[in-house]
């Protein structure tokens, strides 16, 4: 057995081992998850994706992630009718939720401006798309950190 194979061997289980945090993408555009993939993998995250709020939402009952990251803008249904159903969920209504899109700039997102009733409480952060790493990872640690806590 050579000594590159022993290392992804050891790599692979290093990686069972740690307790990576799960991490869900839910959005219409392909390019995006898998640069998003990509930025959460080489971070220490072990991402999960869906293309579709509804696919998104049986992901989440599987998987059970530590974040769910969705855009607003998918057909069918958007990213805002899934985090309303998401919050109303018991079962996941302690999950944080990042919204990501580039309807909006960060500063200028109103939350009760899509979702006007109160019972749904906003999500935990917004960034806009184009999405910098450096923001959207500096988000990602802080929501799944074992200190942050749910308003």
């Amino acid at each position: 057995m050579s000594f590159c194979l022993l290392w992804v061997i050891w790599i692979k289980i290093g990686r069972i081992w740690m307790t990576e945090k799960k991490v869900l993408i839910i959005d219409d555009e392909p390019d995006v998850i898998s640069y998003l993939t990509v930025v959460l993998e080489s971070n220490g995250f072990r991402p999960y994706s869906a293309t579709t709020a509804e696919n998104g939402f049986n992901l989440a009952v599987e998987v059970e992630p530590d974040l769910i990251c969705v855009d607003i803008m998918m057909p069918q249904e958007s990213g805002l009718s899934l985090f309303v159903k998401l919050r109303r969920e018991s079962k996941f209504s302690d999950i944080p939720v990042l919204i990501i899109s580039g309807l909006e700039q960060e500063q200028d997102f109103d939350f009760r401006k899509f979702v006007d009733s109160e019972d749904v409480s906003p999500p935990d952060l917004y960034i806009e798309k184009p999405i910098k790493v450096e923001r959207f990872i500096e988000a990602v640690r802080k929501l799944t950190s074992s200190t942050h806590v749910k308003k």
